[in-house]
């Protein structure tokens, strides 16, 4: 690829491999800082663009290049648990090939990474997290719809113990934790709508709704925190008026600057 990299212009970059992987990048006009880079995942919708776009404004503000990656559904139906299983195309590799690419395309560093991720996007980055807790330098949750509990009791995905589609795992919980975290929930979107994944056993463990779900998951990171004497930073807040859609979201105006405010704060 020779695309060569021009401000204010939204770049569609092609990675062939076992499988395809597309993703966008936005180039402010002026990059104050080559460590703000803003990463943002999509949810099953699949609208990575929409992102870029929607986060435009806080890029310029900052300084900051804007990175979306977009997992087809055809090549990654199952990214938001990072893939089936650990052997089989995986989510969480393909997205290591984009950040590779862009250490390449643009010569700047891939980590440690300050990340969004929406409702699937949610899903997909906390478990990458887990599974990556260096590469991550914090990170925002928007509306997830279930969660991988640091539970070495439940399987993986519901907690972190191993299985015959993902053996031989190994977490590092106290890494995990000191990533400041945070979890952002509609406040309107406790509706069980036909996106959520309504099974007991995330019924009964999780919650009933996305609210319900994430305040179980942010108090099980604190409990656990406390366990391992560890200060965490995990917190929880509302968006008025939000629903499920994405696009409620962005309609509060100051969620984008919200995301952005938590992500690169320790560099104002």
């Amino acid at each position: 690829m020779t695309d060569t990299p021009q401000p204010g212009k939204i770049h569609c970059r092609t990675i062939e491999g076992m499988s395809q992987t597309n993703y966008f990048v936005y180039i402010p006009s002026e990059t104050t800082d080559q460590r703000r880079i803003f990463y943002t995942v999509h949810g099953i919708s699949r609208n990575a663009e929409e992102h870029i776009h929607g986060f435009i404004a806080q890029a310029e503000r900052y300084g900051a290049i804007i990175v979306a990656p977009l997992f087809l559904k055809e090549n990654f139906p199952h990214y938001q648990q990072l893939g089936s299983s650990a052997t089989l195309e995986r989510a969480d590799m393909a997205f290591d090939h984009v950040l590779q690419d862009v250490h390449e395309w643009l010569k700047i560093p891939p980590s440690p990474m300050h990340m969004f991720g929406f409702s699937g996007g949610g899903q997909f980055l906390h478990r990458y997290a887990m599974f990556n807790p260096k590469r991550v330098a914090r990170m925002v949750l928007a509306a997830p719809g279930w969660y991988t509990f640091p539970d070495p009791g439940q399987k993986y995905p519901y907690g972190i113990k191993s299985t015959l589609e993902w053996p031989n795992l190994k977490f590092s919980m106290e890494k995990f934790l000191q990533i400041p975290t945070l979890v952002l929930t509609g406040d309107e979107d406790d509706q069980r709508d036909k996106d959520l994944n309504k099974t007991r056993k995330i019924d009964c463990f999780q919650g009933l709704n996305r609210i319900e779900r994430a305040e179980r998951w942010t108090a099980a990171a604190r409990a656990l925190g406390r366990a391992y004497n560890i200060p965490t930073d995990f917190k929880m807040e509302s968006i008025p008026n939000a629903s499920h859609a994405y696009e409620s979201y962005l309609a509060h105006p100051p969620f984008a600057q919200q995301i952005f405010d938590f992500l690169f704060e320790a560099q104002n």
